[in-house]
């Protein structure tokens, strides 16, 4: 276990002793596959995690709601881990918290991979940076599993708050003209898929209680547009 993942589980531990279970509905765990299931294997940050419906994330997350509209012989395993960043550059990227490894090494046959709304934020927005990273990863996705399905999925709009200003110093201008255009590109060059949220999303403020996270309503829109999408 790498060193943040030990602090992580050290705080859960203190969260839930001191009455804190509040806060540690938010701290990341990635799931553990359950034998003589086909696997999807999604990689991401908070809206992946299920940070909007914390409390309930195992049953309203987008991905577990995903798991149930494919019936018994998927698991869909969440490997979201909040705040995460694409770039090794960010404040907490992705490949530093040690679910990358997991996910590759989960004998999924499809993989989904979305990142980005962190590293729209100002002092993680790095154009060159963010590119580079999205190529790295979907690069080492296809060398380790060379079979299974990529999907590359743009993520969703961020909306802004009753203040007229997106929460946690999202950029959706960034997301929409720059990340959105990078992945369209990129997909076909790597051999994946392309699933858009953002234009999925793009009119409809209702699926995010912060305007980031999706609610209820947003999750489950967002696992019938991937089961759309999927095939499956």
């Amino acid at each position: 276990m790498n060193r943040l993942r030990l602090i992580l589980s050290l705080l859960g531990l203190v969260a839930v002793a001191a009455g804190g279970y509040a806060a540690s509905l938010y701290i990341p765990r990635g799931d553990r596959k359950k034998p003589g299931k086909r696997y999807i294997a999604c990689i991401g940050d908070s809206i992946t995690f299920g940070h909007g419906v914390a409390r309930t994330r195992k049953h309203d997350a987008w991905t577990y709601v995903l798991e149930r509209k494919l019936g018994g012989a998927w698991q869909v395993l969440n490997y979201g881990f909040s705040g995460t960043t694409a770039q090794d550059g960010g404040d907490l990227p992705y490949r530093r918290v040690g679910f990358l490894g997991d996910a590759i090494d989960s004998g999924a046959e499809v993989f989904i991979l979305m990142l980005g709304t962190n590293d729209s934020k100002p002092y993680n927005w790095n154009r060159e940076g963010y590119e580079a990273a999205m190529k790295g990863l979907a690069a080492q996705i296809r060398r380790c599993c060379p079979d299974a399905r990529l999907v590359l999925a743009v993520p969703p709009r961020a909306f802004p708050q009753d203040d007229g200003k997106i929460a946690f110093d999202i950029q959706n201008d960034v997301i929409k003209d720059f990340i959105r255009p990078f992945l369209i590109d990129l997909a076909p060059n790597m051999s994946a898929e392309l699933v858009d949220l953002y234009e999925f999303t793009e009119y409809h403020p209702e699926y995010f209680g912060d305007g980031v996270h999706p609610n209820v309503l947003g999750n489950s829109a967002i696992a019938g547009f991937l089961l759309e999408r999927l095939g499956l």
